[in-house]
């Protein structure tokens, strides 16, 4: 690992509004700079901060890192800087509530600016101030897994956000120093920031109140009884956007003809981007009439409509209290995933002049396209976006709900990095940050967390997940050669292995498995298939992770049980036509049979009928088919992509390609993205798809 420091900086923050949970604070200093020398900005800290010089948008981070760790970014300041005085704002939001998305700490600034490789300017040294910003506090989880969403009171054209320029002319917050903590380099490629600006109005929307039915809230975390930690009860919201959105009619009334785009009570303005994209949601407006300004978004429209809510479980709106009429630019804090947005105003008029996006993505998946076949070169351009949006600083699942770092997904979008970029740095970084934690709170011993960097304060994990992280780190041994990181994380191979003996019956298969025991997003994981007795697809699984353990770590007797665990799983679950999910009941799915060739259950040498069926007969293909219909089939997350790579494994490459056509074109048309689930009912941007690249174009 790379310890960093800072050569001057300590740990600051402001002892106002202490562990409040979404406090958002700036950070100002002046510093002065000759105009030529190198000028950089160190920064860690908790939660997470946005950096501006004169105004000027210049930096977001930093890098996650484990429990016990934060990470340093260095970020260059001389595009953004002017010769002679600047200001520097730095605007902090410290959460202080448990996500999936960062590690919860107590929150804390840390930074210097070097020009010429002098400090400047440090946290510490009494020349920073700290100001409240306009973000409202207490507002509604964006989603179960994130935390709060984003609603502001906007003073006036004036006023607003005049600190990213000029500072504070009033007094500031109390700003103390805080513990110190331990400092780790980036790990990560520092993110590209470019302008989307393909959203185009689209469709004039009428907007009117509408029934609420009975059982809409649902749709709204409950947010006096999250699962994972502490938020604002809805008795306390001062701003609940989410929910006046639903108690709205919102749908299109007419193809927007050119023009002013004009929104008020009862107008809004649909805008549509060429793809589904990630990063900080722009907006530029004239506010006639001051009022709130709210904007809604998705991936996807259901029936022709937003419907974020139902269909995603997400938050999707931002609000603009705007106080005094005049010219405003706005932007998100935090970034988001979308391809569709709409805005209007519950109270006011205003014209929208234009709705961006400020991406966020991975600077280097450059790999050309070689793919001749149209199709193809869809869908290779989709897996691109697809990872370029879920590797930033860790792998993510989804760059939108969570942006959290999922085990298992990770798998997948390891050898998608490799392939794009020619390294294996953000994987690397990923899999050394669970052998840096300190430790995983609030889980058994020896169990990996499901996500990470995170938090599971309600104690839940995937036992299955972490049989995966093991598979994962053989692969990336067997890709990059890093003795280092294998050895390293050693042990905690070593206790996961301790965790699951006690769960082996007097078979030696695994046995009523506690938490969330995961196969797929299908019949699959049916909790009368995972949750009673024995599971087969998941100890296909753990014998694949006997053996990876025993070539990683050199014990034989792991192998040896990996064997007799294969062959226990091939006398009790294959029924002579079929291998079943499950020792008491009679269900097939489709994904059971994969899981068995994946993890070398089976062979066509050793399944030779099965084998021809699941290459003749299955497929995107079988439904239309009417094929099988007693299989229980598979989704995209993760049996197809199971199926397609066992075929790919036993050189089917051209058969490969067309399934691949068949499962993902239609998911490339249409967000330009690759999903979760096999249709639009989750994440229309998952990071494991991007495998899906490897696949046509490349050596799993």
């Amino acid at each position: 690992m790379s310890v960093v420091r800072f050569e001057a900086a300590e740990p600051i923050w402001t002892t106002a509004e202490q562990g409040e949970i979404n406090s958002s604070v700036v950070f100002t200093a002046p510093f002065e700079w000759d105009g030529a020398s190198p000028l950089s900005l160190r920064l860690a800290g908790c939660s997470v901060f946005k950096v501006f010089v004169n105004g000027a948008f210049a930096a977001y981070g930093p890098a996650r890192g484990p429990h016990g760790w934060f990470r340093m970014d260095e970020w260059d300041l001389s595009r953004v800087a002017r010769k002679g005085g600047n200001r520097l704002a730095v605007l902090g939001v410290a959460y202080n509530t448990t996500t999936y998305y960062v590690v919860e700490h107590e929150p804390f600034l840390q930074a210097e600016v070097l020009a010429g490789g002098a400090v400047v300017r440090a946290t510490g040294d009494g020349r920073w101030d700290a100001h409240p910003t306009e973000r409202v506090r207490k507002t509604r989880r964006y989603s179960i897994q994130r935390a709060q969403t984003e609603v502001y009171e906007v003073p006036g054209p004036l006023r607003w956000e005049g600190w990213k320029r000029d500072g504070f002319a009033g007094g500031t917050l109390p700003v103390v120093r805080t513990p110190a903590v331990k400092l780790l380099e980036r790990g990560a490629p520092y993110p590209a920031f470019g302008m989307d600006r393909t959203y185009r109005p689209t469709a004039v929307l009428s907007v009117a109140p509408r029934t609420v039915e009975a059982d809409d809230a649902k749709y709204l975390w409950d947010e006096t009884a999250s699962i994972l930690g502490r938020t604002y009860p809805v008795a306390e919201l001062a701003r609940d956007p989410a929910a006046e959105w639903m108690k709205l009619s919102i749908a299109p009334a007419a193809p927007f003809g050119g023009g002013a785009a004009k929104v008020d009570a009862t107008r809004g303005v649909r805008f549509e981007g060429a793809i589904d994209d990630t990063g900080f949601l722009r907006l530029k407006v004239a506010v006639a009439r001051p009022g709130r300004l709210l904007v809604g978004f998705d991936e996807i429209l259901v029936d022709g409509r937003l419907d974020f809510l139902k269909r995603f479980g997400c938050n999707n709106v931002v609000e603009w209290d705007v106080e005094e009429p005049g010219e405003y630019e706005f932007e998100t804090f935090e970034p988001y995933t979308f391809k569709f947005a709409e805005v209007f105003m519950p109270e006011g008029e205003a014209t929208v002049e234009a709705l961006e996006l400020r991406t966020y993505r991975n600077p280097d998946a450059t790999r050309p396209c070689a793919l001749e076949d149209p199709a193809d070169r869809k869908i290779f351009e989709a897996a691109r976006e697809t990872f370029a949006q879920n590797a930033v600083d860790v792998f993510t699942d989804c760059p939108s709900r969570e942006r959290a770092g999922w085990l298992c997904d990770s798998y997948f979008t390891g050898p998608a990095e490799s392939f794009f970029t020619g390294r294996n740095e953000i994987e690397r970084t990923f899999l050394r940050n669970f052998a840096l934690a300190e430790a995983f709170p609030h889980l058994p011993e020896g169990m990996l967390p499901m996500c990470y960097p995170a938090d599971h304060a309600n104690g839940n994990y995937i036992p299955n997940w972490a049989m995966w992280f093991v598979l994962e780190l053989a692969n990336y041994f067997d890709r990059t050669g890093d003795r280092g990181t294998v050895d390293l994380l050693r042990p905690r191979v070593e206790a996961l292995l301790a965790f699951f003996e006690r769960y082996r019956n007097a078979d030696g298969a695994l046995e009523d498995l506690p938490a969330w025991v995961f196969v797929e997003w299908s019949h699959a994981n049916d909790p009368k298939l995972v949750k009673d007795g024995v599971n087969w697809p998941t100890n296909m699984t753990y014998s694949d992770v006997l053996a990876k353990a025993a070539r990683l770590y050199g014990r034989p007797e792991l192998a040896e049980r990996s064997e007799k665990l294969k062959a226990l799983v091939r006398e009790r679950s294959y029924d002579g036509a079929w291998f079943r999910d499950n020792a008491k009941q009679p269900d097939v799915t489709e994904t059971c049979q994969y899981y068995a060739f994946f993890h070398g259950v089976a062979t066509p040498a050793t399944h030779p009928e099965l084998w021809r069926k699941l290459t003749d007969e299955f497929g995107p293909e079988r439904k239309g088919r009417g094929l099988h219909e007693d299989i229980w089939p598979s989704n995209a997350f993760i049996g197809n992509l199971l199926r397609l790579a066992v075929l790919k494994r036993e050189g089917l490459g051209e058969q490969v390609s067309r399934e691949i056509r068949g499962y993902y074109l239609k998911m490339a048309e249409t967000t330009g993205t690759l999903w979760e689930h096999d249709r639009p009912e989750a994440s229309c941007n998952h990071g494991f798809a991007s495998y899906v690249a490897v696949l046509l174009a490349g050596n799993p």
